[in-house]
């Protein structure tokens, strides 16, 4: 029997109301550097059996973001990765992130009560996150095999990239510096003293965050602040002299302008130019 045209219709009717949902995600690795030019990498591993690679690279805080997308479909055992995700769900999570300029951080979700849960797994760059369940080692190890190798480890243990977060110390001294010199209309109390309360708060943060750096990790050494006049100031951030780094000198001179900005350059006596790491 074949059925007159507008008859279809009934058909397709009932379609143009379903809204299709996102993949469930199972399992996540992502890769970070926050250092120079952003850039991340992601594997996510999702209940239809897919695997979602994604690569991105931002050249510029306002320009456009190099980007990869890539889909693949892998033979997932479902069922059993729900069974040891709920198994890590019931590790004990304690700790608080470290800031830094790179992670590597691994999650599981879980449906709970039609609501997705984002589980924490592993941060394999020592963050000061922790879940304690027996599960996190396999599951991670699981990602990566199917995943493959996303880290920037090679980049990690270079000099450069460690030098990186030595800089990364500095810069909410600088922006401290930035405030006070807008509200005084200069720089004259913006000297690192109990003067300026900003100013000095974040001096004696970002030197608490260093002391407290377990020495395997630690990168800096010590950041300090020195006035030269009331329109130029001097941040300096030292290095330690192990972990591959070898006390090298960072100096940012920053001029104060009547318009109300600061311009910031690298001092040319920096020994971290020298070094070819900043």
């Amino acid at each position: 029997m074949k059925l007159p045209s507008h008859a279809w219709l009934f058909f397709l009717l009932p379609l143009s109301g379903i809204a299709f949902a996102a993949p469930e995600p199972l399992l996540k690795v992502v890769v970070a550097s926050t250092s120079a030019n952003d850039t991340s990498n992601s594997c996510t591993l999702d209940g239809n059996g897919k695997v979602i690679i994604e690569h991105t690279v931002k050249l510029s805080p306002s320009g456009s973001n190099l980007k990869s997308k890539e889909v693949r479909a892998a033979n997932l055992s479902v069922n059993d990765i729900k069974s040891v995700i709920a198994n890590a769900a019931q590790g004990n999570i304690t700790g608080k992130p470290l800031v830094g300029s790179y992670t590597h951080q691994y999650f599981a979700y879980q449906q709970q009560n039609s609501q997705t849960k984002k589980i924490f797994l592993l941060d394999k760059v020592g963050g000061g996150v922790v879940n304690d369940s027996p599960a996190v080692g396999p599951l991670t190890k699981f990602i990566d095999s199917v995943c493959g190798d996303l880290s920037f480890v090679p980049y990690q243990d270079t000099a450069k990239a460690k030098f990186a977060k030595v800089i990364l110390d500095t810069a909410s001294i600088k922006a401290a510096v930035e405030v006070c010199g807008q509200v005084n209309a200069g720089l004259g109390t913006c000297d690192g003293t109990q003067s300026d309360y900003g100013v000095y708060t974040a001096l004696i943060q970002a030197n608490q965050k260093i002391a407290a750096t377990p020495p395997s990790e630690a990168t800096t050494a010590s950041v300090t602040i020195m006035q030269s006049d009331p329109f130029q100031t001097t941040i300096t951030a030292t290095a330690v002299t192990n972990n591959g780094l070898n006390g090298e000198i960072y100096i940012l001179n920053g001029v104060y302008y009547y318009t109300g900005f600061i311009i910031w350059n690298v001092d040319p006596n920096s020994t971290c130019l020298v070094a070819g790491i900043c």
